[in-house]
């Protein structure tokens, strides 16, 4: 199969593939947990066995010297890493463990680590559960780097819920000596239903679209955390002090990155993609730094990753690149990642849709492809109210009367204050001869219905009042924010803070001009920019609120403020359907 064709099949289906480049280093003691805390960047100790989260260890200038996951079990905690890594961790356990009481072994030869990746990595999972696939959804771990002992193809498996690609997956480790056996029985297994055995070429192409760092590419020890995609990931706001903390908490705070990881998009790059490592220019400045670079099937287009100074890092522009040892060659920065994955929450409600619709075309109750998508719908979000109910009602008009029953108490349980479960499941118990229990699910549901009622009196009064009670504080801050304009009128921060408090008012032409002034005075306030889009939105100046967009765009990325971009970039692509930025 092609490098193409994997591609495409992973991300439409799944894929599975062996990786030999990881491995995992146990952690105990018992000062484990506080030495871990102490020195990588985010919150173990509130980790709780089977749970994990993604983590990095940096040195005192905020640099990462590693990335990887971090996981609990009971008083141990395991770390899935990179073997070009492992050094540096051990390193640092050599340089600063004193007196406590910490071990760290690297346990990955004991076992192999096989990834399944893609929408229906759960679904496609679920097939080969020793439990029935309904479940699936309470056997495998749920939450990100959560992990649980589960039954695969007859054999003892550890599921980690995570991905090397940024699709949804799981890392499945498996005791060395069932390592092929078990590979090749998954192999099989999934290919017969539909899922493709990925090489290392679409491997790294599918971690490359998912704008997914690597040892040696994107993080090679010279890079400050702030500068890479682990900032959002890795990093915990809420903990104590650890190794570094001090220069991420004020790249944070009070400025930006010299430079940020973007993606490179090119027409055609075959003779003209630079290799990793290579300094880019463009007008005779530095620019920036390609890490990787690959053809994109998703894309197709060429796709790079690189490091990109504050001046050529606003997305949706072109740059002519000058590669050193090359030639020049045009590309498109991008924000990571450049391709959607949608997560479980969306690949559920597709499935729903996708059900509905199947379900509307089967006039006569005798095709189950409305069941078998509605089915998947549930195994991806268990808690999703509209598949379930649909699904009990479809399972009863295909008379499998039992099995919809037992999605419909799923729903109940899911939602005690469901109306439609109890009205359902009366039904339901009605057409078996279940008197009794019917009338009981009935008169739930009618009591079901005046709580409901109340409540939703109750919660529209609450909100009425809330909405008061923002509006005086935004009167109050009014008052306040004039007050320092006395002694400074083109303050920055009071003048955001007077059109902020003007639109929670929702009196969006007295905001203008006070957000006007702060980006006047502040012209990279990437908030002030988004806040006067929005108000010239709700004025009805379409042409005015994507300029503004376009141009506080250009902001966040020259500070890379990106949670600001992307709403700006997402709101601009609203006004104008089918342009780009």
């Amino acid at each position: 199969m092609s490098v193409r064709r994997e591609v495409e099949t992973a991300r439409a289906n799944a894929g599975l593939w062996r990786r030999d480049d990881h491995t995992v280093l146990r952690v105990s003691g018992s000062d484990a947990g506080g030495w871990l805390q102490a020195q990588t960047t985010n919150d173990v100790l509130v980790l709780t066995s089977g749970e994990g989260c993604l983590n990095a260890l940096l040195d005192r200038q905020g640099r990462v010297r590693a990335a990887f996951t971090t996981h609990r079990w009971e008083d141990e905690y395991w770390l899935v890493v990179e073997r070009d890594f492992v050094q540096p961790i051990l390193d640092r356990v050599e340089s600063h463990v004193f007196l406590e009481d910490v071990r760290v072994s690297d346990v990955g030869l004991e076992g192999a680590q096989l990834l399944v990746e893609g929408p229906r990595a759960l679904v496609l999972l679920a097939q080969c559960g020793d439990v029935p696939p309904e479940a699936t959804a309470a056997a495998f771990p749920a939450a990100p780097c959560a992990f649980a002992p589960v039954r695969l193809l007859g054999r003892d498996v550890l599921a980690f819920r995570m991905s090397e690609s940024g699709l949804d997956g799981y890392l499945l480790l498996v005791e060395a000596a069932e390592a092929e056996a078990f590979h090749g029985a998954l192999a099989d297994e999934l290919a017969g239903w539909g899922a493709a055995a990925v090489g290392e070429g679409a491997r790294e192409c599918l971690r490359v679209e998912g704008g997914q760092p690597r040892a040696g590419k994107e993080l090679t020890g010279r890079e400050v955390i702030n500068e890479t995609p682990l900032l959002e990931t890795a990093v915990s706001d809420r903990k104590g002090c650890y190794l570094g903390q001090e220069v991420v908490a004020r790249l944070r705070a009070y400025g930006s990155p010299r430079q940020a990881m973007v993606a490179l998009l090119m027409e055609d790059g075959a003779g003209t993609l630079p290799p990793a490592g290579t300094a880019l220019r463009v007008d005779g400045k530095r620019a920036g730094t390609v890490c990787s670079s690959t053809f994109s099937p998703t894309l197709d287009r060429w796709l790079a990753l690189a490091y990109l100074g504050r001046d050529w890092r606003t997305p949706g522009t072109r740059y002519p690149f000058q590669a050193e040892g090359g030639p020049p060659f045009d590309a498109e920065v991008a924000l990571l990642p450049v391709i959607d994955m949608p997560d479980r929450n969306a690949l559920a409600r597709q499935r729903y849709e996708a059900g509905l619709e199947a379900f509307e075309a089967d006039g006569s109750d005798t095709d189950d492809t409305a069941i078998e998508l509605l089915k998947e719908a549930v195994l991806l979000a268990p808690d999703f109210e509209d598949a379930l109910e649909s699904l009990g009602v479809i399972l009863h008009r295909h008379q499998r009367v039992d099995e919809a029953i037992g999605y419909m108490q799923a729903l109940a349980r899911a939602n005690p204050a469901s109306v439609m479960a109890h009205a359902n499941l009366s039904l339901f118990y009605m057409t078996q001869g279940r008197i009794q229990e019917a009338e009981d699910e009935k008169a739930q549901a009618a009591q079901l219905e005046q709580h409901r009622e109340l409540d939703a009196r109750r919660a529209a009064r609450d909100a009425a009042e809330q909405r008061e009670r923002v509006r005086e504080e935004a009167r109050e801050r009014i008052g306040m924010f004039h007050e320092v304009l006395e002694i400074d009128p083109e303050d920055a921060v009071a003048t955001m803070g007077l059109g902020s408090a003007h639109m929670q008012l929702e009196d969006y032409a007295a905001a203008v001009p006070f957000l006007e002034t702060a980006i006047a005075a502040s012209p990279d306030y990437s908030a002030a920019w988004l806040n006067l889009g929005k108000c010239q939105e709700f004025l009805g100046d379409v042409n005015g609120a994507a300029e503004t967009y376009r141009r506080g765009i250009e902001a966040a990325g020259r500070q890379g403020d990106f949670m600001p971009l992307r709403e700006m970039e997402r709101r601009l692509a609203a006004l104008q359907p089918g342009e780009t930025t």
